[in-house]
């Protein structure tokens, strides 16, 4: 509950005293991207709070000798949360550079931490992990990848911050029944800094997570079953990649149909699942002018399907051959998801 209330506090002040960043800030129009499915110019410095609240608790636990690896973490995230807060400014860095940023976080998180994913469950690219330097650049740019695909789903008010919250208490269940303390301890905090952001975020959008807050909660979230499964021998990969599903999906999807098209891959569009339904919201109910209430209930839509994997996740936590089946079967059900959404845009546009 301290960190949740100590996040809430920090982001409430940034709120009221955003206006100060006027002379670091040159103007976005975010609202008037491609991909922009919000109303008005929130400041993007929700990350920021999330981010403090975690340092704050993490100096207190040094302070009171129950130092862990909560502070090597968060420096870890240092280059790719000030790659992310420059493009916040205004001050463009291109996805290429914050992917790269990525790229440095994840390094410095291997050389911190002293650890990396050794193996996949995957028969052949396990005996090639087996030598530390494939299976370091596996985990490198696994980590990178899926903090951009963080950021590709932060396009509605609280969905990013609703996946990392299930997708961390996800990480807790499974640290917990494996005995990781320390582990289920960083999840829950990073559970609990992200809830405080939430009610500046959803429904009303009063600060944007930014990309410093989805790139750096991503690197943080990532983390978790990284750590999980270098830690513990018997938990499933494919377990773990159920429970940070909805980000790993999305951009596996975006990818695809990108090659399949043969657009930019890291060029932005709005043909991602939680647009499709916003817009589909638009048709059906709202209008063009109703962001404001499809924008949050287009989070609230995708709950069920965002907190599914998880759980399947946590119950077959050392279960790889079920916890593959399962993936298999989320993955599908996601691609087809695509198309219904879709089809029923049409429907109601007619």
């Amino acid at each position: 509950m301290f960190v949740f209330f100590i996040s809430l506090f920090y982001g409430v002040l940034l709120f009221y005293s955003h206006t100060h960043f006027r002379a670091f800030t040159k103007l976005r129009g975010d609202c008037l991207a491609v991909q922009s499915s919000h109303v008005g110019e929130p400041a993007r410095v929700g990350g920021v709070a999330v981010l403090l609240s975690l340092l704050t608790v993490a100096i207190i636990r040094i302070v009171f000798q129950e130092a862990d690896q909560t502070l090597l973490l968060l420096l870890s995230a240092l280059p790719v949360f000030i790659a992310g807060l420059a493009e916040d400014f205004g001050h463009r860095v291109s996805p290429r550079g914050r992917f790269l940023a990525a790229i440095v976080s994840a390094i410095a998180a291997v050389s911190l931490l002293g650890a990396w994913a050794p193996r996949s469950d995957i028969p052949y690219l396990d005996a090639a992990m087996s030598l530390p330097f494939v299976a370091i650049t596996l985990t490198v740019l696994f980590s990178a990848g899926f903090c951009h695909a963080v950021n590709l789903i932060d396009g509605m008010n609280g969905l990013a911050s609703v996946v990392v919250t299930v997708s961390a208490l996800g990480c807790a269940a499974i640290s917990a029944r494996a005995g990781q303390t320390e582990i289920t301890v960083f999840a829950l905090l990073l559970v609990a800094g992200t809830i405080g952001f939430i009610p500046l975020n959803w429904p009303y959008a009063h600060l944007f997570l930014g990309d410093a807050g989805a790139y750096g909660l991503g690197h943080l979230l990532v983390w978790l079953p990284i750590l999980l499964v270098w830690k513990i021998d018997t938990v499933a990969v494919p377990a773990l990649m159920l429970v940070i599903f909805w980000p790993l999906a999305d951009i596996v999807h975006t990818i695809l149909r990108r090659l399949a098209t043969k657009a930019a891959i890291m060029h932005p569009d709005r043909m991602h699942l939680h647009q499709k339904v916003r817009r589909m919201l638009d048709l059906a109910w709202f209008g063009y002018r109703g962001r404001q209430r499809s924008n949050p209930l287009t989070t609230l839509i995708l709950l069920p399907s965002i907190t599914a994997p998880v759980i399947t996740g946590v119950v077959l936590w050392d279960r790889p051959a079920a916890a593959w089946c399962s993936l298999g079967a989320f993955m599908l059900a996601f691609s087809l998801s695509h198309p219904a959404a879709v089809k029923l845009a049409r429907r109601f546009r007619k």
